[in-house]
């Protein structure tokens, strides 16, 4: 998720424009890899997810984003104030999917558990994109709420923005 922000202010920010074209992206790669049997795309976007959650600077996601998308004026930044922390733990809890869903594939048998991780990302990445539910950020604010993340930088509790 995109960090910066044209005004800067102590709030943090996101574009969510950019969350709605990771998500598609993810979508269409997780997709594509199960209806084409290939654990090879499966790796692919763990790779991304995992690089969009611990190096947002270099995410894949954001440099498409950039580097096409903008510059082509297919879409415009949408910039709100958010934290990104929820949105980069549910980045990472999706690559540790693909990650665990790539290893069972390649190197085990279990090939209905590996299909049924990258399915999983799958459908809530789509849910995300579709209807604007994170499920990641919602257990980042309970694990926030119980002390065991820190808790998100903006007032009030857990925010479904919606579409």
């Amino acid at each position: 998720m995109e960090t910066t922000s044209p005004v800067l202010t102590g709030t943090p920010r996101v574009d969510t424009h950019l969350g709605k074209f990771s998500q598609g992206s993810v979508v269409v790669l997780t997709g594509l890899a199960f209806l084409f049997f290939q654990p090879i795309i499966v790796l692919i976007a763990a790779v991304m997810l995992a690089l969009s959650a611990l190096i947002p600077v270099i995410s894949p996601f954001r440099l498409l984003y950039r580097g096409v998308v903008i510059l082509l004026r297919l879409w415009r930044p949408h910039v709100v104030e958010d934290d990104p922390a929820p949105h980069r733990f549910a980045q990472g809890i999706g690559a540790a999917f693909l990650i665990a869903a790539s290893l069972v594939l390649f190197l085990t048998k279990a090939t209905a558990l590996g299909w049924t991780l990258d399915l999983i990302v799958l459908v809530l990445a789509g849910i995300n994109l579709t209807i604007g539910f994170c499920a990641g950020c919602l257990v980042y604010y309970y694990l926030g709420r119980m002390r065991l993340l820190p808790r998100v930088r903006y007032e009030g509790g857990f925010h479904w923005r919606g579409v």
